[in-house]
């Protein structure tokens, strides 16, 4: 370990790990550069958005059984968001990266070039879902960006100018396993490779305890930011401790949490008014897990022959992160985010945790109407094609959007279950629309347009008793199951 004094401020400055050549004065945000000789200072570089994350500058873990220590943080900023890139050096003097975005993390090391290795893409011919064949693994593109950093904390293993620099990436994605290409510095991208990676692997002890994460996020270091509405004066605190992007519940405004102050990114002249089952604030307790609703959005499959709605609500616990239910037509379903992805099978199938998910159905998701906080920048009008894998009551869901590729899997809840979770014992008196009762009435309509385009000449004739029998057959089946559920 190295300890200087900052040429500007006079704070001490701490360099532990030896690859470090830059650091950032916790005191005056000065980038000091280190040389062999001296330390200097270049410029100063932006504060740091605190978030929900608990990982903090100090905090320690094991990745394939060797120790590591988180020294330096870099936060990337594009159009919809931002996330941290944490640097860590392990205990045998190597180091790397900590990637955490969303509650989901990975932890990369530099990989070196290999002779058999092929060529790699260039960053204009990636999409979402590009495959990649490396070191006999398969691996799918799930987010391909241009953002810039410009934030940072600690030590960083290269110098970054007070104005930052535009980072090129491109993570891929093959079951656990984790992959970048950093197209940054040379059309020739450097590669980081590593694995998903969970919390449980960190010293709890030295990560931010859940009473500092919900006071300091939302905030700058140092800094107390006011979050009534900008545009009508409304407070918005239910959101405060996680919010990069509020949506305010009084007027719409769109309010971006991530800059220097609020600022309103756009508002809405006509704002549809919706009723949903849970309001923003709710509290919840979920698998021993205290939840926050702090989002939640209306959103839709634009087809027209066909259109259907549904309620996408967000919540928020410090100690397990995101989670979302879903409020349909069909019921409730509780959503995760997939850390570790699922390997395919086949074109129709999927396999994940050992069971097998066959395709459902394509379509798209259109979001008509946002409120609340999210941790990405959402407007009303974005739209993710899907794709549902079906496994009984549960689904894999393949979210494919313009620059990033993502899984969640589902399962069913009932309405008296989300009750007991939210303590609102009126929801036990809903009753469940049994899975599949949509699908055996769309079968059954298109069977009967069948059968009296296919009878039509019988019909003519007053032929009718065929038709009779074959439509008792289809609908009685479905009339039953109605009345079956109703009592």
């Amino acid at each position: 370990m190295q300890r200087i004094l900052c040429p500007q401020c006079g704070a001490p400055v701490e360099f532990k790990s030896a690859a470090s050549v830059m650091a950032i004065c916790g005191s005056c945000r000065s980038t000091l550069l280190k040389d062999a000789e001296s330390v200097k200072r270049i410029g100063e570089m932006a504060e740091v958005l605190e978030d929900y994350s608990p990982i903090q500058i100090t905090s320690t873990g094991k990745y394939e059984g060797k120790r590591f220590d988180v020294v330096g943080r870099l936060q990337l900023r594009y159009d919809a968001g931002f996330w941290n890139e944490w640097y860590v050096w392990f205990e045998d003097g190597t180091d790397g990266w900590l990637s955490d975005a969303s509650g989901q993390y990975a932890v990369t090391r530099t990989r070196a070039p290999k002779d058999k290795d092929p060529a790699l893409p260039a960053f204009d011919d990636l999409t979402p879902g590009s495959q990649l064949n490396l070191d006999g693994k398969v691996y799918s593109a799930a987010d391909i960006r241009r953002c810039r950093a410009v934030s940072g904390q600690g030590e960083l293993p290269f110098a970054v100018g007070a104005d930052g620099w535009e980072a090129i990436v491109a993570d891929f994605r093959a079951l656990d396993e984790f992959l970048t290409l950093d197209y940054s510095d040379t059309p020739v991208p450097r590669i980081y490779q590593g694995k998903a990676y969970s919390l449980d692997d960190m010293q709890r002890a030295s990560l931010r305890a859940e009473h500092l994460v919900e006071e300091s996020a939302g905030n700058y270091v140092g800094k107390i930011k006011a979050l009534d509405c900008p545009s009508c004066g409304a407070p918005i605190s239910f959101a405060a401790a996680v919010a990069t992007q509020v949506i305010c519940p009084s007027c719409r405004a769109q309010i971006d949490c991530a800059g220097d102050t609020a600022e309103v990114l756009a508002k809405q002249k006509k704002v549809a008014s919706i009723r949903t089952t849970l309001a923003l604030g709710a509290k919840a307790t979920i698998d021993d897990a205290a939840y926050t609703l702090i989002g939640l959005m209306q959103c839709e499959d634009p087809d027209p022959e066909e259109t259907s709605r549904w309620i996408e609500y967000l919540l928020y616990s410090p100690k397990k992160g995101f989670l979302w239910l879903v409020e349909s037509d069909e019921g409730w379903d509780k959503v995760r985010v997939c850390d570790r992805w699922p390997a395919r099978v086949s074109d129709t199938r999927y396999a994940f945790n050992g069971k097998r998910y066959d395709k459902l159905y394509d379509y798209d998701s259109k979001v008509k109407l946002a409120l609340g906080a999210f941790n990405w920048r959402v407007k009303v009008g974005d739209v993710t094609r899907i794709t549902d894998y079906a496994l009984g009551d549960n689904k894999l869901t393949r979210e494919t959007a313009d620059a990033e590729l993502g899984w969640s899997v589902s399962e069913r809840v009932g309405p008296a279950q989300v009750g007991r979770w939210f303590k609102m014992p009126e929801l036990s008196a809903v009753k469940e629309k049994p899975a599949g009762t949509n699908s055996l009435a769309s079968v059954a309509i298109f069977a009967s347009v069948a059968m009296v385009f296919f009878n039509a000449d019988e019909l003519e004739n007053g032929q009718w008793l065929g038709l009779i029998v074959g439509g008792l057959f289809l609908w009685l089946p479905i009339w039953l199951q109605n009345k079956l559920r109703d009592k």
